[in-house]
């Protein structure tokens, strides 16, 4: 059977577990819905610079000033972010599944192939076909890129969802830690009750001139049942000596008596004995209320 205190102890170590794991999550949930609106946009860019290619590629076709720079500078940022949303180190890592890893790996296929022919294109082979061909790729590789997103927000809410779990789980159990302490709050509550109850039996006196809490009325019953344990133990100690005082004078007028009043003798010495243990278990009952008392009040 285990102590309150026992109990205590455990239920505010398991309730301050699941507060401390809430917040983590909380923490966690934070910081990644920062990075979920990085890797959205990151991505949301990369639909926009697979047909901002095409676009300046249309726009150099048809001689407008600043589409050559505006279209390498297009192809670059996009090399860029997808190293970003790819490398290994990247704190993108994180947010990836094999199924966006093989997307990706697609977008990457059709975005070399569609590279490869805007060099040549640039090269100076102006072929009507591989033109039809790079629009072809740049219309693919925005829906790959549309599948990407969707693919990294479905990812993203999945994890969501799943931590929102944790902390419904968590807070339901913490919930349940709660009415338990309540429950053995009122428990302890009840026993409170009925040790001074007890303690104004044992003194025998409802109205002690006495103020404060549980312990302290109780302590004041105790300590007057004390008092009195105390005031019978000097009596029966007075008595033995008045009647060993009468024994030495009735064994010597009287020698008969002596075993009788011998006998008489060792039972006032047991009940005096028995007073006194009674008193010290009384007195260590006292010490303890009052060190209990003053760790509650502390």
């Amino acid at each position: 059977m285990q102590s309150i205190t026992t109990k205590v102890r455990w239920m505010v170590a398991v309730l301050s577990l699941n507060l401390i794991i809430i917040i983590m999550v909380d923490i966690w949930l934070n910081s990644s819905q920062k990075l979920d609106a990085k890797i959205i946009n990151t991505a949301g860019k990369q639909r926009m610079l697979s047909q901002r290619t095409v676009l300046e590629l249309h726009r150099l076709l048809i001689d407008k000033e600043g589409a050559y720079e505006q279209l390498q500078n297009a192809r670059e940022e996009f090399d860029r972010n997808f190293k970003q949303l790819s490398v290994t180190s990247s704190e993108y890592e994180g947010f990836k599944n094999p199924q966006i890893e093989k997307t990706m790996m697609e977008v990457h296929a059709h975005w070399n192939r569609m590279g490869g022919l805007i060099d040549r294109y640039l090269q100076g082979d102006h072929n009507l076909y591989d033109l039809e061909i790079i629009y072809k790729n740049g219309d693919f590789t925005l829906k790959l890129m549309d599948k990407a997103v969707n693919q990294y927000e479905a990812y993203m809410m999945e994890k969501r969802v799943l931590a929102h779990r944790i902390q419904i789980l968590l807070a339901f159990l913490s919930f349940m830690i709660i009415l338990y302490m309540a429950r053995t709050a009122l428990k302890i509550q009840r026993n409170f009750e009925t040790f001074l109850e007890h303690s104004r039996e044992i003194s025998g006196v409802d109205d002690l001139d006495c103020k404060g809490n549980e312990l302290d009325i109780a302590c004041t019953h105790i300590e007057y049942f004390l008092h009195n344990v105390e005031e019978a133990l000097q009596s029966a100690t007075d008595a033995v000596e008045k009647s060993e005082v009468a024994t030495a004078t009735l064994i010597s007028t009287t020698p008969e008596a002596g075993a009788l009043l011998e006998q008489s003798e060792d039972v006032m010495i047991q009940v005096s004995e028995e007073l006194h243990q009674t008193s010290q278990r009384l007195k260590k009952l006292k010490n303890n209320l009052q060190k209990a008392n003053a760790i509650r009040n502390a």
